[in-house]
C-alpha cells in the first residue's frame, strides 16, 4: 500500500531562508542603483576636512634622520702582533697621541736589536776603511812632493852647469850637463806622473766615501723602519675624538693593516636625513634645514644628495651650522625641515591623501550646508610636507574631505551624517 509523507518543518525553514537572501540582495540592487543620489551616508567624525586657503604658501620638505660624525678614522696597525693591554673603551674621550693599545711582537723586537748591531758593525767597518784610504792618499802626496823636490834639485843643477859652460868652463863635460839635462825631464814627467795619481786616489777616496755613506744610509734606513713598526706596537688615537667601537679582545692576534679602533671628532657632525623619494626632486644642495633634536634647533644647509633610493626615501648630508648643543652625540635622532621655496598669494589645502604634486585628481568638495559633498576635479601645484597648492578647480574657502576617500570613490556625491 502507499504511504503519503507529511512535509517537515526543516523544508519549511529552508524556503524561508531563501525568500529572505533574495529580498536583500533586491535591496542591494536598489541601493545601489540609487547611489549616484547621494544615498551614502559617511560619519562626519570619520572625516579630515581641508579649508581652502590664500596666502604664502612656505613649500618645506621633513625629513627624518640621526647626527654622523664628519670625521671618522679607523686606527689600524701596520705591523703584526698581539694584542697585550687595551687602555680604551668604546665611548672614553682621547686626545691626539693619548695610547690606546699596546701589542707585543717578541721577533720584530729581536730584527731591531740585531738591525742595530748590524749597523754599528757598518759604522766601524766604514770608518776603519776611510782611514786606510786617507792613509793611501797621504803616501801619494808625499810622493808627489818628492817627485818635485827631484825635478826642482836637477833644475837647479842643470842651471849651473849651462851658466859655467856659457861662462868657458871646462870642468863639466857636455855628457855630464846632458845626464843631468835628461834627469831634469825624468824628473819632471815622474812628479806629474804622481800628481795624476795623487788626484785620481782623491776621486777613488770620494768615491769609496760615497759608497760607504750610501751602505750607511740605507742600514740606517732600515734600523729606523724597524724602530717605526716597533713604535707601532703602541697604538695611539691619531686626532681629539671619542671612540666609536673597538672590535679587539686581550690576546688577540693581528695582522697587519688590521683595524682596531674606529675614532670620531666630537666637534664636527653632518646630519643624515631620509628624504620620501617623491619629494626629493625639490631638494637642492645650499638650502637651509632646520633641525629639531627635540630639546634645540640647529641651523644647516644641504650639502649632499645621495644619488640611490633605499626603501622608497633618498639621504641627504646636511653640513651643521653655529654652535653646537650640549646633546649633540652620533647617532642622535633628529627631524629635518627643508625650505625649499615660498609661493606668495595663492591658494593652498591641506594635502589629500595621495595627491601628488602637478598633478589633475578628484577630491569630495562640500557644499556651504556641510551635508553633501560632490566630485570635484582639481589641479594641484607645488607640494609641501602637510599643504598643496591649488591651481584650477576650487576657491578660497570651500571644504573638502582630505581623509581617505577609497571606501566610496565609486560615489559621484556622498551625504555627511
Amino acid at each position: 500500500m502507499d504511504i503519503v509523507r507529511k512535509k517537515t518543518k526543516k523544508r519549511d525553514s529552508k524556503v524561508l531562508i531563501s525568500g529572505t537572501l533574495c529580498a536583500a540582495a533586491i535591496v542591494g540592487m536598489v541601493l545601489l542603483f540609487s547611489s549616484g543620489n547621494g544615498s551614502y551616508l559617511v560619519d562626519r567624525n570619520s572625516l579630515l576636512i581641508g579649508t581652502v586657503e590664500r596666502g604664502d604658501l612656505n613649500i618645506i620638505v621633513r625629513g627624518t634622520g640621526v647626527l654622523a660624525p664628519k670625521d671618522i678614522r679607523w686606527i689600524a696597525t701596520n705591523v703584526p702582533g698581539r694584542v697585550d693591554r687595551i687602555l680604551k673603551k668604546a665611548g672614553a674621550v682621547v686626545k691626539k697621541g693619548e695610547l690606546l693599545f699596546e701589542l707585543s711582537n717578541p721577533e720584530l723586537e729581536q730584527q731591531l736589536v740585531e738591525a742595530k748591531w748590524e749597523l754599528q758593525a757598518l759604522e766601524s767597518e766604514m770608518s776603519a776603511q776611510r782611514v786606510s784610504l786617507e792613509s793611501e792618499l797621504l803616501d801619494q802626496e808625499i810622493a808627489v812632493i818628492n817627485e818635485h823636490l827631484n825635478y826642482e834639485r836637477s833644475q837647479l843643477t842643470l842651471n849651473a852647469q849651462k851658466e859655467l859652460l856659457d861662462k868657458g868652463f871646462d870642468a863639466i863635460s857636455k855628457i855630464d850637463f846632458e845626464e843631468v839635462k835628461m834627469n831634469v825631464t825624468q824628473y819632471q814627467q815622474r812628479w806629474k806622473l804622481e800628481q795624476q795619481r795623487l788626484d785620481k786616489r782623491k776621486q777613488n777616496l770620494t768615491a769609496q766615501i760615497d759608497a760607504s755613506n750610501a751602505r750607511l744610509n740605507m742600514m740606517r734606513r732600515s734600523v729606523a723602519r724597524i724602530e717605526h713598526q716597533v713604535a707601532s706596537l703602541k697604538v695611539t688615537a691619531s686626532m681629539d675624538s671619542i671612540v666609536q667601537a673597538i672590535p679587539m679582545e686581550l690576546g688577540q692576534e693581528v695582522r697587519a693593516g688590521s683595524n682596531l679602533a674606529l675614532l670620531a671628532r666630537s666637534d664636527l657632525y653632518i646630519a643624515e636625513l631620509m628624504v620620501p623619494e617623491k619629494q626629493i626632486k625639490d631638494v637642492v644642495v645650499g638650502q637651509d634645514v632646520l633641525l629639531d633634536t627635540r630639546v634645540s634647533k640647529i641651523q644647516g644647509k644641504v650639502q649632499r644628495i645621495d644619488p640611490t633610493v633605499m626603501n622608497g626615501s633618498v639621504q641627504i648630508d646636511v653640513e651643521l651650522q653655529g654652535q653646537l648643543p650640549k646633546e649633540v652625540r652620533p647617532e642622535l635622532t633628529v627631524d629635518g625641515i627643508i625650505s625649499i621655496h615660498t609661493i606668495p598669494n595663492t591658494l593652498f589645502v591641506k594635502r589629500p591623501m595621495f595627491a601628488n604634486s602637478f598633478s589633475q585628481a578628484s577630491v569630495y568638495r562640500i557644499d556651504s550646508e556641510g551635508k553633501l559633498a560632490t566630485v570635484q576635479p582639481v589641479k594641484f601645484g607645488h607640494m609641501s610636507t602637510h599643504y598643496i597648492q591649488v591651481e584650477q578647480g576650487l576657491d578660497e574657502g570651500q571644504n573638502i574631505i582630505v581623509s581617505d576617500a577609497s571606501a566610496w570613490q565609486q560615489h559621484q556625491q556622498i551625504q555627511i551624517n
